[in-house]
């Protein structure tokens, strides 16, 4: 089981979160968002995180930006892949290739025919693009599961993401407001729950 903690802005969130088992962590370039990182900030957490024993895979969080700016924050930031949650075309998902994955917000984001061999699975709440704790539709995202790799977001708790992965089979969780004490700033005590109950299933599944 992938767990992604998303939206971190402090380096010792990112480090707890690491040692307790996430295997990727998501920074947010979204200028409009409240866990909003600068690619300053950004880069020191990537540089320490990349010292670890065991460094996670970390995800550059974009919003309908450009390919070249996208690009820019890969290279300047060491991000190993870029979270497309916008209404970014095909073509931009082309362009870019395996190192960009695109978030679908159900709902409101048409599905492609040929899903794509990872994407992300939240949902759509007007106005917001992720991070606002309203809980997936997780009848469609089984469905999706089925057929590739997801990361199951939206209004994932310690309290729920047991019964969100015995019910969609994801490849991964991803969280950020169910572990925050306010957008931006993680819970230690939620985070260390989250992350042993999403561990727990994959050890009972093993």
């Amino acid at each position: 089981m992938k767990i992604k903690i998303c939206g971190l802005t402090k380096i010792e969130d990112a480090i707890l979160a690491v040692s307790l088992g996430a295997t990727h962590i998501g920074l947010n370039f979204f200028p409009a968002s409240p866990r909003y990182v600068d690619k300053q900030t950004a880069f020191s957490i990537t540089n320490t995180l990349s010292k670890l024993e065991n460094p996670p895979i970390v995800v550059g969080v974009f919003v309908n930006e450009s390919e070249l700016k996208i690009r820019q924050a890969i290279k300047e930031v060491g991000l190993q892949l870029a979270q497309l949650h916008g209404d970014e075309s095909p073509d931009l998902i082309d362009q870019l290739g395996p190192v960009a994955f695109k978030a679908y917000r159900l709902g409101k984001t048409t599905l492609p025919n040929n899903l794509p061999s990872l994407c992300l699975v939240d949902a759509y709440v007007k106005g917001q693009y992720g991070g606002a704790g309203q809980t997936a539709d997780w009848t469609k995202a089984a469905s999706i599961a089925r057929d590739t790799h997801i990361f199951l977001a939206g209004g994932l708790t310690p309290e729920n993401v047991i019964p969100a992965i015995r019910q969609v089979q994801p490849w991964g969780v991803d969280v950020a407001s169910g572990i925050e004490i306010e957008p931006g700033i993680k819970d230690p005590q939620l985070m260390r729950k989250f992350i042993s109950n999403a561990l727990s299933i994959n050890k009972n599944s093993n």
